[in-house]
């Protein structure tokens, strides 16, 4: 199994060398032997391994330095969590040195800083926080005989059998306050409980407690932010460990069923297992680039709201994931997954414990669509960014908003806005004339080619300010995927000759790759291309060709050596579609519209120069082309527009606020939002120099499968009215052809490689799973 973090992940030196650090220290147990003898035992935790972590600085990764700690950034503390999480390791160091530590290091109280944090880093204290109440029994503080007496119960405290102290947060006559009790308090008892993983839960009763004011850490105030504050950043430590877990366990699983054999043939040949193993592999690399956009905005930003809704789309993602993801190892690998000698039950029950602790998913989902409507963050269906990642944004990414608004209003037709059906390039060339008066034709070019040189990010940032105005258009096939192959394999004749009318907006399109029979096997093709002289003569049909009957150019896969191996004797040519002997026939699809043409090729003749690259060398191309085709479709802002078009749905109907329907939208929403975080982690190689190779189709995959979920919501939604052949008026200037949007989505999982193919691909490729 290919590990696709050192392909994927753009990590300073320090970065890397903290995860390197962390590998090397985790991979100690690599059969689990410590966990399993560790099991059930009190503390479960070693000595010994917990003064290891401190003479690493893991301890005080989140302290500052004058308090003894080594100030890692929140980047760097996932990097290490991740690979901590896992192996497995019983050592609370999430509990103590991200939680209970966040607390500590936001108190009022200068001197219990003083005197414990250095003694959290050099691992001779051990403090827990108690902050769940237990039911019916919720912790109040009271003023007696000039101390705070405290009475209640806290329920889930982690390692409460070992913890030297507990930070207990209680309500006071002010507001939430905050109190340091060492574990020998008078009128503090503790009940340890057993969990499912082999550790503990504790809970604390409180009768009296005396707190002296000078163990108040906090009281009244913003105590309950810094509270919410220090979670927030838990949480998503919790989500590092769960990606760290759920990415061991899956290449545990694909290693076992590469070897594993039943019916005289590897259980990984066959081909329900393998694309089994590849959804779990899409889940571990959504949760991770989930993981990694929020780590990067959590050190960019101090902004709470954000943070809140960051850590809670890490929870819900990483929560969810994990469980689906040791569900399916315990699945691929049998009746032996069941049994306690294997040690996949390891990984089930941590992940269990994991994801309910600190807010199962249900609850996070609740919570992020409740910040993210409230104008607290990044709203998906609104259209704005889905995420970020470690790229710095745009200088003007603010402002640009506002001009995309201006924008908008003076040069699209309002009668265009949220159409029935995808607009053509053709239809919308005053629009295409304006884009490129103004220099926005090719967002993603470099700036030296005629682009803006917009990083990925700030690419979705200003695509989603043009979708949350209805402007649903077919892609500009010379902008996303000609101009950039031209870039790098092009003459300087071609990208003169062609670059210049693509930015314009005066010469449109088309893609000749797929054939009649062939399929996705697009190796299949049998157009072929006999050069005469200075001249291919091109004869044979092409299939599926997106608005060619609008195109003024095609981008033609040929066959060129027809004695040569599959993948060789192919070349790529550019052809004029007024060439003599080219006839189009439109394809009437579903919705009625005619999006598709058969392409037919007779006796074409096109100049030699209109080669790009070496002849019989064209599968290279190729395949950057497809990763380019597969980045286009696998943007989110595919799902957007039907999710979008849901939410208006929903409001208008006044459905948005019902519960059920409410939790089943949100999830739609973090499921195109969670995308948006692996696109741009996608996109930022390819904006490196980088190529991107089989796990592309990770994003066609998600996206498309996720569309069809959003489509099949929304004809859910709108009941008898979505057997109606027209646009439903959902509110003034806007209307839903719901068939429509239904019917648009179901070949979403089939052109540009079917999802099976997808499956097929990255089972082969990434997973490295065998063939039959």
């Amino acid at each position: 199994m290919i590990d696709l973090r050192s392909h994927l992940d753009a990590l300073t030196d320090d970065e890397r060398m903290v995860q390197d650090a962390a590998s090397a220290y985790c991979r100690r147990d690599p059969e689990l032997k410590r966990v399993r003898a560790l099991r059930g035992r009190r503390p479960g935790h070693e000595a010994q391994a917990w003064r290891t972590l401190a003479e690493m600085g893991w301890l005080g990764g989140r302290l500052p330095e004058d308090l003894g700690g080594t100030a890692l950034t929140h980047a760097q503390m996932t990097l290490l969590l991740e690979e901590f999480g896992g192996s497995l390791a019983p050592e609370p160091l999430t509990a103590a040195a991200v939680l209970a530590a966040g607390v500590l290091v936001r108190a009022d109280n200068a001197a219990l800083k003083a005197q414990w944090l250095p003694r959290l880093a050099d691992g001779s204290w051990l403090p827990a926080l108690a902050w769940q109440e237990a039911a019916g029994r919720a912790t109040q503080a009271r003023r007696a005989d000039g101390a705070t007496l405290l009475d209640g119960a806290k329920a889930f405290v982690p390692n409460g059998d070992s913890a030297d102290a507990f930070v207990v947060s209680a309500q006071t006559e002010r507001g939430t306050g905050l109190f340091l009790l060492p574990r020998d308090a008078a009128g503090l008892s503790i009940d340890v409980h057993d969990r499912i993983d082999g550790g503990t839960w504790s809970t604390l009763t409180l009768t009296g407690v005396r707190v002296a004011d000078d163990a108040v850490l906090c009281a009244g105030g913003d105590a309950a932010a810094r509270l919410d504050a220090a979670l927030d950043e838990a949480r998503l430590a919790v989500g590092a460990e769960l990606v760290g877990l759920m990415a061991r366990v899956l290449s545990i699983t694909v290693e076992y069923v590469r070897v594993r054999k039943q019916f005289d043939q590897p259980v990984g040949a066959f081909q329900a297992v393998q694309h089994r193993a590849v959804d779990l592999l899409v889940q571990v690399e959504m949760s991770r680039a989930v993981l990694r956009q929020a780590a990067a905005r959590f050190d960019a930003t101090d902004d709470p709201a954000e943070r809140a809704r960051l850590a809670s789309q890490v929870k819900a993602r990483c929560s969810e994931a994990a469980l689906v993801v040791t569900k399916g190892a315990v699945q691929l690998h049998g009746g032996i997954a069941y049994t306690d000698e294997c040690n996949v039950g390891l990984f089930l029950k941590r992940a269990m414990v994991l994801a309910a602790w600190l807010g199962n998913a249900a609850e996070h989902r609740r919570r992020h669509g409740a910040l993210a409507h409230a104008g607290a963050g990044a709203d998906a269906a609104q259209g704005t960014a889905p995420g970020t990642a470690h790229q710095t944004a745009h200088p003007a990414a603010e402002s640009l908003e506002a001009e995309v608004d201006a924008f908008v209003a003076e040069h699209f037709p309002p009668e265009w806005k949220f159409p029935p059906a995808r607009l053509s390039l053709a239809q919308t060339a005053s629009w295409q004339r304006a884009l490129a008066e103004r220099g926005w034709m090719a967002p993603g070019w470099p700036k030296e080619h005629g682009g803006m040189g917009l990083s990925a990010y700030d690419q979705i940032r200003m695509a989603d300010a043009f979708d949350r105005h209805g402007i649903f258009l077919a892609p500009n096939m010379g902008v996303t995927m000609l101009g950039p192959l031209l870039l790098r394999y092009g003459t300087e004749e071609q990208r003169r000759t062609h670059l210049p009318p693509i930015l314009a907006g005066t010469r449109r399109w088309c893609q000749g790759y797929s054939e009649p029979g062939a399929g996705s096997d697009l190796a299949g093709l049998r157009t072929s291309a006999v050069l005469e002289g200075d001249t291919f003569v091109v004869n044979g049909q092409k299939i599926w060709t997106s608005f060619a009957h609008e195109a003024d150019w095609i981008f033609l896969l040929v066959r060129t050596d027809p004695n040569a191996k599959k993948q060789n004797g192919i070349s790529f040519l550019l052809v004029d579609m007024r060439t003599p002997g080219i006839t189009v026939r439109p394809i009437r699809n579903l919705t009625g519209e005619s999006e598709f043409c058969e392409t037919f090729f007779d006796n074409v003749r096109v100049p030699a120069a209109n080669l790009v690259g070496e002849l019989n060398r064209g599968w290279t191309m190729a395949k950057a082309l497809l990763g380019s085709e597969r980045i286009m479709i696998g943007s989110p802002r595919l799902a957007k527009y039907p999710l979008q078009l849901l939410r208006d749905l929903l409001q208008s109907r006044g459905r948005f606020d019902d519960p059920a329907t409410r939790a089943r939208f949100d999830a739609l929403w973090l499921d195109v939002e969670d995308l948006g975080a692996l696109f741009v982690r996608m996109a930022e190689v390819l904006r490196r120099g980088g190529e991107l190779g089989a796990e592309v189709s990770m994003l066609k995959l998600w996206v498309s499968e996720a569309t069809q979920r959003v489509t099949d919501t929304l004809l859910d939604v709108a009941g008898e009215d979505a057997t109606l052949d027209a646009p439903l008026a959902i509110e003034a200037q806007r209307a839903v052809h719901v068939a429509n949007q239904y019917f648009a989505s179901r070949p979403t999982t089939i052109y540009g490689g079917s999802s099976e193919v997808q499956r097929n691909i990255l089972a082969r490729a990434v997973l490295q799973l065998p063939d039959r």
